[in-house]
């Protein structure tokens, strides 16, 4: 598909002005023109991937943060841009820009673990291994009256009852254990999470 320059332009957010500068500084190509001076169209396709693969490092971050060239990426056609390692400011940038992404990391990590959507893995086992040993004991506590119960109501000895009962609960909770650990024997150690 090709276009004039303004609408080339409007297409991935720039001013006119700024495509004619990109054409003179060789981010767009002459493959990616046809015809010539001010009557030349563009290449819309190829012309987003060079200028994704060939504009300035900064130029993403900075007054070129909002335009749009998300529907091509660079392909084998266009040569990625050479980074010189010689080059201080070049270098600068580069550790800037991952400071930058480190420091964007760390806040939204410490943003999660505020708002409650991250929370350390140990203390969150603590606290159900906690209030699952308080069910259990809750369990266990009516073991009497469950025992009174059925031993008054049937006229048995309490003492027997209580003692079936104990066993009940006892071989149903080593099931169910079991049934836990095969359970947890199937999860991963650990889980990714996207943090948003």
């Amino acid at each position: 598909m090709e276009m004039s320059k303004g609408d080339f332009a409007g297409e991935v957010g720039v001013t006119p002005g700024r495509i004619s500068q990109y054409i003179a500084a060789g981010i767009i190509g002459p493959d990616a023109l046809v015809g010539e001076g001010r009557s030349a169209r563009i290449r819309v396709e190829l012309a987003k991937q060079q200028i994704a693969a060939r504009r300035h490092v900064g130029q993403g971050l900075g007054n070129g943060l909002l335009t749009r060239l998300d529907q091509a990426e660079p392909t084998g056609d266009v040569p990625a841009p050479v980074l010189k390692t010689d080059d201080p400011a070049k270098l600068i940038q580069l550790e800037r820009l991952e400071q930058e992404k480190r420091r964007n990391r760390r806040e939204t990590i410490e943003e999660a673990a505020t708002l409650g959507r991250l929370v350390p893995a140990d203390d969150m086992q603590r606290e159900i291994a906690r209030t699952a040993q308080k069910v259990v004991n809750t369990f266990a506590g009516m073991a009497p009256d469950i025992a009174n119960a059925i031993a008054a109501k049937f006229g048995l000895p309490q003492r027997d009852v209580l003692h079936l009962v104990k066993q009940v609960m006892n071989d149903k909770r080593a099931t169910a254990a079991q049934l836990e650990r095969n359970a947890a024997g199937e999860m991963p150690a650990t889980v990714e999470t996207v943090i948003q």
